[in-house]
């Protein structure tokens, strides 16, 4: 039986990251507390309201391959880092002060509360805006970091995973009032965040995705099995995390997230799906905007805005559909702009 090995091309970042806001939209979709009208006539269903957290997972996969991307750059330094930050503010700051601001004037309560949602640490001018505190972070430390692990990636790896966790558990036991203030929240979330990012920059590293084999499958009825098998190895670790998420503090998506992309990676590997490949990753080309701007959909301050626009049915899929769609052809759109 013939074997070949894992492929991981930049095609395939941009499928799992389609994924990820896939989920990511849909998860805000089916949040009953998303909605500025909490009596809406949403058809759903209790079992699915109670799975749809899972897909939270989203997060996970972001944040691995924050870690993932970083390892294969041409340039791991303080260049680099500033090139990306600057290319995740623009769009994001092009949203908050074109699409957000001029709605809730009233809500900004001066400079400071503005600059704190500008580059993330409040959040009550866009909802969705933690990513950019986290990706500050990261291409702050992974200069160093990055350094370090590249001499032995598994000892100073889980140094650094492990040190990330203790300094999480410290800052929640030693200031229990740390949500009070939005820097030190801030930095909690960093450090929760962080282990699963460690992750995917040591995987990268080590090139373990591209070591698992795939077999050369012979006959329809073998492939529809294997196929069925990874849809299902997926819709089990999205059961197992709306059940268990975290603990003892420690985020879990450090092992879902590389799970669920082992399976996206090995489905789209093992088969030929060039038209949904291409959606995918036209999806994930414009991750970060859709991301951004969805945000708009569900922000307490102006979601009464903008939600109008996607309630186009009582049928929660439909409206997560529908949600997709338009935030893509907006995000494309201003991403266009932004490039012109």
């Amino acid at each position: 039986m013939n074997t070949t090995n894992l492929q991981f091309t930049r095609d395939y970042t941009q499928i799992i990251k389609g994924f990820a806001i896939v989920f990511m939209i849909v998860l805000h979709c089916f949040g009953g507390s998303c909605w500025y009208d909490a009596d809406l006539p949403m058809n759903h269903n209790e079992f699915l309201m109670a799975f749809m957290p899972s897909l939270k997972i989203c997060v996970g996969i972001f944040t691995f391959m924050v870690g993932y991307g970083y390892a294969f750059s041409k340039t791991k330094d303080f260049s680099y880092s500033w090139h990306h930050i600057k290319a995740l503010l623009i769009p994001y700051w092009i949203i908050l002060f074109s699409f957000t601001v001029p709605f809730c004037l009233n809500l900004i309560g001066g400079g400071k509360n503005l600059i704190n949602n500008a580059f993330g640490f409040q959040s009550n001018l866009s909802w969705v805006n933690w990513f950019i505190h986290f990706y500050i972070w990261s291409m702050i430390i992974m200069p160093f970091v990055g350094k370090m692990i590249n001499k032995k990636p598994y000892l100073f790896g889980s140094i650094v995973i492990v040190t990330a966790f203790a300094g999480e558990v410290a800052l929640h036991q030693l200031v229990p009032t740390y949500k009070d203030n939005c820097y030190l929240q801030t930095l909690f979330n960093c450090l929760t965040q962080t282990p699963t990012m460690i992750l995917g920059y040591v995987f990268a590293r080590i090139r373990l995705f591209q070591k698992v084999p795939i077999v050369d499958l012979k006959g329809t009825g073998s492939k529809v099995l294997v196929a069925l098998d990874i849809v299902v190895i997926m819709f089990v670790i999205l059961f197992v995390r709306s059940k268990i998420g975290v603990i003892v503090g420690f985020n879990l998506d450090f092992f879902y997230a590389p799970l669920m992309i082992a399976c996206i990676l090995y489905l789209f590997n093992q088969f030929q799906m060039p038209k949904l490949s291409k959606v995918m990753i036209s999806l994930g080309n414009n991750s970060v905007y859709m991301w951004f701007f969805h945000g708009l959909f569900f922000t307490a301050a102006v979601r009464s805005v903008y939600q109008p626009f996607i309630m186009v049915s009582t049928n929660l899929w439909i409206i997560s559909l529908w949600t997709i769609v338009l935030t893509y052809i907006c995000s494309v759109l201003i991403k266009k702009v932004v490039e012109y």
